[in-house]
């Protein structure tokens, strides 16, 4: 027996237009059955998961922790991978550590007390950069910026999904 876990939480968003029908369409075997909540896993008493969510809950690792726990197989990488590559600067570092080129970045936390203005990062990074929520999937918490005002707006409202920006 076969179930599929669809993000419903209404902070996320669904990605690529598939809604519930749509993913199941896409299935070999349309017997398959959709649950939402959490405790209604152990009923189903499923013989494989398919986790279909996205961003917190769902990349970050805590399902994958979930599912180990309540002995549940899974598709899909382990608690760790899911945790180190969710964090932005965390996959960012272990890149560079390794010699893997990426792009250039700074890391601001919500409570630093001496966070660079615009004209250090623009002179640090370019006169275009991006801010992203650190633990955000997907495009969440992302601004593009080109001055000044968009730079502390950009913090603001980046500063809502995560304490940690790149």
């Amino acid at each position: 027996k076969k179930g599929i876990m669809i993000d419903s939480e209404t902070s996320k968003r669904v990605l690529f237009g598939e809604d519930e029908d749509e993913l199941l369409a896409g299935l070999p075997n349309k017997n398959a059955d959709i649950f939402g909540p959490i405790d209604s896993i152990r009923n189903l008493k499923l013989d494989v998961l398919f986790p279909s969510v996205h961003g917190n809950l769902g990349e970050d690792g805590t399902l994958a922790g979930l599912f180990r726990l309540m002995n549940i197989p899974y598709v899909g990488s382990g608690l760790r991978a899911h945790a180190i590559s969710f964090d932005k600067v965390i996959t960012k570092e272990l890149m560079t550590v390794n010699g893997i080129r990426n792009t250039k970045y700074i890391v601001i936390f919500q409570n630093d007390k001496n966070k660079p203005d615009w004209d250090s990062v623009s002179k640090q990074l370019g006169e275009v950069v991006f801010v992203k929520a650190a633990n955000q999937g997907s495009s969440v918490g992302v601004s593009r910026v080109t001055n000044a005002e968009e730079y502390e707006n950009a913090l603001r409202d980046s500063f809502q999904y995560d304490e940690k920006l790149l």
